[in-house]
């Protein structure tokens, strides 16, 4: 936290009091609050104003969430939920819908190569987007994106992006590789998206409902926490 910022939790709901002009409030994906204020600020007060808000924001997460119910201690692969059991290496077994591994650490390797070789296999397929790509490939637990690409050509896909079901997975790898070609989201970024996945609003619309799927699912919670 910058000085200046005091933060505390109470209740499920975090305050932020800093030097900023005027509050913020964010229900984030599992229900708590985030309130970002400047200090003196009657930050109960204003969760009462907005209480109502509040509580539609909470069922529409809740809506958004609804497959995952129930669930959350099974790990969402692919698009399918699998029981997590214990075996001496990584392994899948997919007509049992279980996934072997020795440990946390273990699980979370087996799947970040899985799923590494299947975003390069990906991008081989489009080369209309790539080029001559000599950048890298590095799969990471991110907190905020499915993935990322920076200046110099270097793809950074989110671990969780093994989650989801095989038309998404496409789907996050061509966004990404639009990027080598245009980096921001203008007219023609997604003129290069639509070409090669022309249903990405749909894509889009359905990666939000997984993000809060998993931001609320434990065993993917458990993996963001192990290195």
């Amino acid at each position: 936290m910058n000085r200046g910022e005091k933060e505390s939790v109470a209740d499920g709901t975090t305050v932020v009091l800093k030097a900023v002009r005027s509050a913020r409030l964010q229900v984030r994906p599992d229900g708590t609050l985030r309130v970002v204020a400047p200090p003196s600020f009657d930050v109960e007060g204003f969760l009462q104003r907005n209480a109502a808000w509040i509580e539609k924001r909470r069922r529409e997460l809740d809506r958004l969430a609804a497959e995952g119910c129930g669930r959350e201690e099974m790990l969402l692969l692919h698009g399918r939920f699998c029981r997590v059991v214990s075996g001496a290496r990584f392994a899948i077994d997919e007509d049992s819908g279980t996934v072997a591994s020795p440990s946390a650490p273990a699980l979370r390797r087996g799947l970040s190569r899985m799923l590494k070789e299947e975003v390069r296999d990906r991008l081989e397929a489009c080369p209309d987007l790539t080029g001559r790509w000599q950048g890298r490939i590095a799969v990471k637990m991110q907190k905020t994106r499915w993935g990322s690409c920076s200046a110099l050509g270097n793809l950074n896909i989110n671990l969780r992006v093994v989650a989801l079901p095989e038309s998404l997975r496409e789907y996050v790898v061509v966004h990404e590789a639009a990027h080598l070609r245009e980096q921001n989201h203008s007219k023609r970024f997604w003129r290069l998206v639509g070409d090669r996945y022309p249903d990405y609003r749909a894509a889009e619309a359905e990666l939000r409902r997984y993000w809060i799927i998993l931001e609320r699912n434990r065993v993917w919670g458990t993996l963001a926490d192990t290195r």
